[in-house]
Parts: C-alpha cells; sequence; structure tokens
C-alpha cells in the first residue's frame, strides 16, 4: 500500500459507504492476512432476503459470494479481480451490477445493528 492509499478499514467502510450499508458492516484484518469483508443481503420483492458476503483480498481483488441454502456455506457467486484496490465506486458498481442480474438490491443483514438503508442513486455525470 502507497502512502495516498486508504488503510483497509477506511477502503472498506467507503465501498459500504457507497452501498448505503454502515461501517459496523465491515471487517478488516492487517498483518500476515490483509483483507477485508462487508456482510449485506440482497432483497427482492417477492422472496426472503439473501445473506452476502463481499471479500477483498490484495492481489487477489473482490469476491462476492452468497450463502446456499440451510448448510449457509459461502458459494462465489462473482468476482472483481484486480491487484490493486478499486475505487469504492467502482466496486459499489461491481455489487449492484451482480445483485440486479439476480433480480435483488443491496440491503442491511436483518442480524447487523442499526436501521436499515438503501444505497444512494449514483451521482449524475455532468460534461
Amino acid at each position: 500500500m502507497t502512502d495516498h492509499e486508504p488503510s483497509t478499514a477506511a477502503h472498506m467502510q467507503a465501498v459500504a459507504a457507497e452501498l448505503g450499508l454502515q461501517p459496523e458492516d465491515t471487517r478488516s484484518h492487517t498483518g500476515d492476512f490483509a483483507g477485508g469483508q462487508i456482510r449485506l443481503a440482497g432483497l427482492t420483492a417477492d422472496r426472503e432476503s439473501s445473506d452476502y458476503l463481499l471479500r477483498w483480498t490484495p492481489g487477489e481483488g473482490w469476491q462476492l459470494a452468497a450463502e446456499d441454502g440451510p448448510s449457509r456455506e459461502l458459494r462465489t457467486v462473482a468476482e472483481l479481480p484486480g491487484r490493486q484496490q478499486h475505487q469504492p465506486e467502482s466496486v459499489a458498481d461491481f455489487v449492484l451490477t451482480a445483485l440486479t442480474s439476480r433480480g435483488e438490491r443491496p440491503v442491511r443483514r436483518s442480524d447487523e445493528p442499526g436501521p436499515e438503508t438503501l444505497p444512494r442513486e449514483p451521482a449524475q455525470r455532468r460534461w
């Protein structure tokens, strides 16, 4: 990590904020195992929410994993590879695209403390 890159914790919190999630939805690790994760749910209008884990590992990139059925095993559903950190907006777009293709939108998991928040609308670009 260079001096101008944010810490893992700050980066995870910035990605969570882009998704409309809270800092307490994030976890980060330093030392022998560096990386981080964000817990979230995918919500649809007609079925119970799905639990997801968004993981980041330096040198490998991002993985969006779904908890699979009663076993609650994690199954990777989308990947955003990269040797360096992606901008929080890019990671949020990756997650939104993956969830939209599954007919879902991101929300806080029901087992996380605090109010549910919704992702903010993407900023309109002005040329």
